[in-house]
């Protein structure tokens, strides 16, 4: 065998061990790289360091309040412009922190990561959970067949077990590939993504009055998600929430997010 070979051969191994390496190796913080003994996997120095989300926040689009609210509040934007999907619960607060950690994942091959952020969705899930359909958002084919797996859909997965809940990875279809939204407005990103997403006609029974939990790794602009939601009720669906990692709460560290019907 030749040396190339034997590089490619080392190459193959590494890309298919890293991600059982992931599971079997002890706990490290995923913020950090140290070794944590945390069931929670972040270590004592950068916990504090992480904002996590609960209420009291909008019913529509979890904004946090800054005092207590009465169930169901709405945030001024929403009451203005209700949102097309029934809630967002997101884990942490969108920042240089917990955007490395949604990287490593992407791109870095830590699907371990996948079951951390499930342990931190699963307390949001609402307490009556009859005939929830847990479903990724999709990616197209050929990005799936490049990176080898889906981070929403390990995300879905893992919270799907956790919970007991019926997990409909192939629910949602991507049917065009589109170029990174990366750096467009909210504008911009919701004309690329305008009409990429179907309905899989196979699982048409499962979305006649559904109430599905939509997972992404993280929400921004919402662009994405709101063209997910949509197709999904125009299918039939009634009650769509939307779950994820991590929420951006302000645009260019001033003015926070929304995620409206135009934007969601």
């Amino acid at each position: 065998m030749s040396a190339l070979s034997d590089k490619r051969a080392m190459r193959l191994v590494l890309k298919i061990a890293k991600p059982v390496l992931d599971y079997a190796l002890p706990e490290r913080c995923p913020a950090c790289g140290d070794i944590s003994t945390d069931g929670n996997n972040f270590c004592a120095a950068c916990w504090p360091d992480i904002r996590f989300l609960n209420p009291p926040w909008c019913d529509g689009c979890a904004l946090p309040f800054d005092y207590e609210q009465p169930a169901g509040a709405r945030c001024a934007s929403c009451l203005a412009d209700p949102p097309v999907h029934d809630g967002i619960r997101a884990a942490v607060a969108y920042d240089h922190m917990t955007r490395k950690i949604a990287l490593r994942l992407k791109y870095g091959g830590r699907i371990g990561l996948a079951r951390l952020i499930a342990r931190h969705l699963v307390r949001h899930l609402p307490s009556d959970r009859t005939g929830l359909v847990v479903v990724p958002v999709p990616l197209h084919w050929t990005r799936l067949w490049s990176r080898s797996f889906n981070q929403s859909a390990l995300i879905a997965q893992e919270l799907a077990r956790l919970a007991g809940l019926h997990y409909a990875p192939d629910l949602l279809l991507r049917t065009k590939r589109t170029p990174s939204l990366r750096g467009l407005s909210g504008k911009a990103r919701r004309k690329t993504v305008a009409n990429v997403f179907r309905t899989n006609p196979a699982k048409a029974h499962l979305l006649s009055g559904a109430r599905i939990i939509l997972v992404d790794d993280v929400l921004t602009t919402g662009a994405t998600s709101n063209g997910c939601v949509k197709t999904l009720k125009k299918a039939g669906a009634a009650w769509v929430q939307l779950f994820c990692w991590a929420r951006a709460l302000r645009d260019n560290g001033d003015e926070p997010t929304r995620f409206t019907a135009g934007d969601a």
